[in-house]
């Protein structure tokens, strides 16, 4: 129930008042949670405009005492002739534009007819004596020959003014669908006629309607504005999203979470992370001559299919491929089982190479064969480059060694070499076909590594013949380490007699006899030397 003493013609204003202020306290928490939303702080303005526009209308429509109607009456025009500066704002807040002359100039008068409406004296602007209201005789309001007349015409014309560049903006943006033009068009659109109609009333025209409405239509206009502001912000979210779709197509959405936690605007040069990963690198075979013989268009194609089966596999196990380098895939796998998720990857993609090349109509000379090389242990994540460009990237030894290791499958004639760090991090070794390499000595490396072969996705034949030397040539690795190098020498010449043309026990036997023969100590039990 509305209080006794609140006459009829400050009814609705009451309404609009208490609306406004509940509407103008949301939007102001809404602000503080969400700062750098500049429509939103725009929109509170507004509603600190029209509730002082109420508000004046409220304490004028008492009709108390002439200075209570002198008051109210300043405070309620104020509010009117500050709203123009606020749709101003709001509008290049809303369009992310710069002000222009006209909105400049808008909004330069609307604050200088505030302060007028609220410091003016004399007839001309706002002045004692009262006189009754030309609509209705039984409410009185100072005189204005000026300035009441200029606020009515200023509010309607700019109204119309945005009313029609909200239609036009709409019109040119129909394809890019700016849907929140459309409640903020129609919120101004039923101001103009509310404006238009309170202003003939209060010059004496006679209308339809003889009561004022223009609270009404700014009651609404509140309303429809706060609806323009949550489609403006659902249309930036999804453009945000869209945004930042496409940028994790460039920058893996792993890193993202770390380097830009608080959004894309949050990334800074030199941004850094160390996290304990498992490295992959993959690289494919024979691309110099393959290039050779397909077009620029071919051979993009072509890596492009392959390059997504491989994309597939690396996303299957939870990976994230840091970069591609020409030919070359550089993948990181993070979390305590990333060896095993990046040893399970590997063989994958292995998997889709022989899918990929058996595919009908693939010509001999375009098979592809890839090696893999995979090393666990400490990485730095972060942003390199300039502030004009920045990369994130992953760097570090254990980046290295991976890229060593996948060069070492050519010498060795293998498709995939695992480090001893990372067989140790594998919760079941026999899981996986694992065949010990012993030592070896890679570029980039501070002392020997241990290397394995993974031999999952060999051929069945291939398969069983390692199966049966493994044992052997792993007694004969643990002689050499032990330092009994004829009884080593024993065993792979055992071994070589099972399977003659073994790449790996070739190298073996090549290098331990090299050692033999000259009676040089093996540096480190490293047998190998692939630098």
């Amino acid at each position: 129930m509305l209080p006794e003493s609140i006459p009829s013609y400050s009814v609705g204003p009451f309404f609009g008042l208490a609306t406004n202020v509940v509407m103008g306290l949301l939007c102001l928490i809404n602000f503080i949670f969400n700062r750098h939303y500049r429509p939103l702080w725009n929109l509170f303005v507004f509603y600190l405009f029209l509730t002082s526009f109420f508000l004046g209308w409220v304490i004028y429509g008492l009709q108390k005492s002439p200075e209570s109607i002198l008051l109210g009456y300043r405070i309620c025009q104020a509010g009117l002739a500050l709203l123009p500066a606020s749709w101003a704002w709001f509008v290049l807040s809303l369009l992310n534009e710069k002000p222009s002359r006209l909105s400049g100039a808008i909004i330069i008068i609307s604050l200088v007819t505030a302060g007028l409406a609220l410091f003016g004296k004399g007839s001309l602007f706002f002045g004692l004596p009262l006189e009754a209201h030309p609509s209705d005789g039984g409410i009185l309001r100072p005189q204005s020959l000026l300035l009441r007349p200029a606020i009515n015409l200023f509010c309607i014309m700019v109204c119309l003014y945005y009313l029609i560049l909200a239609m036009t903006k709409l019109w040119r943006w129909k394809k890019q669908k700016r849907v929140y033009l459309v409640p903020f068009g129609i919120g101004l659109l039923l101001w103009f006629l509310g404006g238009l109609h309170d202003a003939l009333l209060s010059s004496g025209v006679t209308t339809l309607y003889n009561e004022k409405i223009l609270w009404f239509a700014s009651f609404w206009l509140s309303i429809l504005l706060a609806l323009a502001i949550a489609l403006h912000y659902r249309s930036l979210e999804k453009a945000i999203q869209e945004a930042r779709d496409v940028f994790e197509k460039f920058v893996p959405p792993a890193y993202l979470r770390r380097i830009a936690a608080k959004g894309l605007r949050s990334i800074r040069l030199g941004e850094a992370d160390q996290q304990e990963v498992t490295i992959l690198c993959c690289d494919i075979r024979g691309f110099t001559s393959l290039s050779e013989k397909l077009s620029p268009s071919q051979l993009i194609a072509f890596m492009n299919r392959l390059l997504e089966r491989m994309t597939r596999a690396v996303s299957g196990q939870g990976g994230v491929i840091d970069k591609f380098i020409g030919d070359a895939v550089l993948c990181t796998f993070e979390g305590n089982d990333s060896a095993q998720k990046a040893v399970a990857c590997g063989i994958e993609m292995l998997g889709e190479v022989k899918t990929f090349n058996a595919e009908e109509g693939r010509l001999k000379d375009q098979t592809v064969q890839i090696g893999i090389g995979l090393h666990s242990g400490p990485v730095i994540l972060g942003t390199i480059g300039s502030l004009e460009r920045m990369d994130s990237t992953v760097l570090g030894l254990t980046v290295n060694l991976a890229k060593r290791l996948e060069e070492v499958t050519k010498m060795l004639g293998v498709d995939m070499i695992i480090s001893d760090q990372v067989a140790i991090r594998l919760p079941n070794r026999n899981h996986h076909r694992l065949r010990d390499l012993g030592e070896a000595w890679v570029k980039g490396a501070l002392s020997p590594l241990t290397l394995f072969e993974v031999f999952d996705q060999d051929p069945p034949e291939v398969r069983n013949i390692k199966d049966r030397i493994k044992p052997i040539m792993a007694e004969g690795i643990e002689l050499v380490r032990g330092g009994r190098l004829e009884a080593a020498m024993s065993k792979f010449n055992e071994v070589q007699q099972l399977c003659p043309q073994d790449p790996p026990l070739r190298l073996l036997i090549t290098s331990l006899r090299s050692a033999l023969e000259q009676s040089q100590p093996i540096r480190g039990a490293a047998l190998l030397d692939l630098r």
